[in-house]
């Protein structure tokens, strides 16, 4: 069943309700969104220029497979990245863990990813009842390659939150 065939609607419900409750659920966090754009129509329209990346990002992606083939990827500016890990550790620095604390914020924002991504997925079951994630991958000041030629549905969601602004990029073949 191609990606078209679920309503567009529910797409944008999905992402709005994935990214409120994994944030809210994870670090008792609000998030707001604040717009979309779809990149198959226009894509100039790229999301991405509108964050503060310039002292770098994290972008956590997700492949599924199955009954359908997409993408997820969630890209935080590095400061929202590191306050997401200092809220999930409870503490006032990532200093204060033992170790490395680039290793413990990678694998905060993959369990992130976890937990979007299955929220994404239980909200796509009605449509492709076998899908099946990757684990995810944590990008550091990088983000993933997205063939348009191969997808029929490409949509980024904007929103606020972590004190910064946050993008999701959905991309289905």
């Amino acid at each position: 069943m191609p990606a078209q065939e679920v309503p567009t609607e529910r797409l944008d419900n999905l992402a709005r309700e994935a990214v409120v409750t994994v944030f809210d659920s994870m670090i008792n966090e609000t998030v707001t969104w604040l717009s979309r754009a779809c990149l198959m129509e226009n894509p100039s329209g790229d999301i991405l220029a509108k964050l503060p990346i310039s002292k770098g990002l994290y972008a956590i992606v997700v492949n599924w497979v199955g009954d359908a083939k997409g993408k997820v990827m969630l890209v935080l500016p590095k400061e929202a990245a590191e306050h997401f890990a200092m809220k999930l550790f409870d503490v006032p620095s990532l200093d204060w863990l033992e170790g490395d604390s680039e290793e413990a914020l990678q694998d905060s924002l993959g369990e992130l990813g976890n937990m979007l991504v299955g929220l994404v997925k239980g909200g796509l079951t009605k449509w492709y009842p076998n899908l099946a994630l990757t684990t995810p991958k944590v990008l550091k000041n990088r983000r993933m390659k997205v063939d348009t030629s191969t997808m029929s549905f490409r949509r980024q969601y904007h929103f606020e939150g972590l004190g910064s602004e946050l993008m999701i990029d959905f991309c289905c073949e």
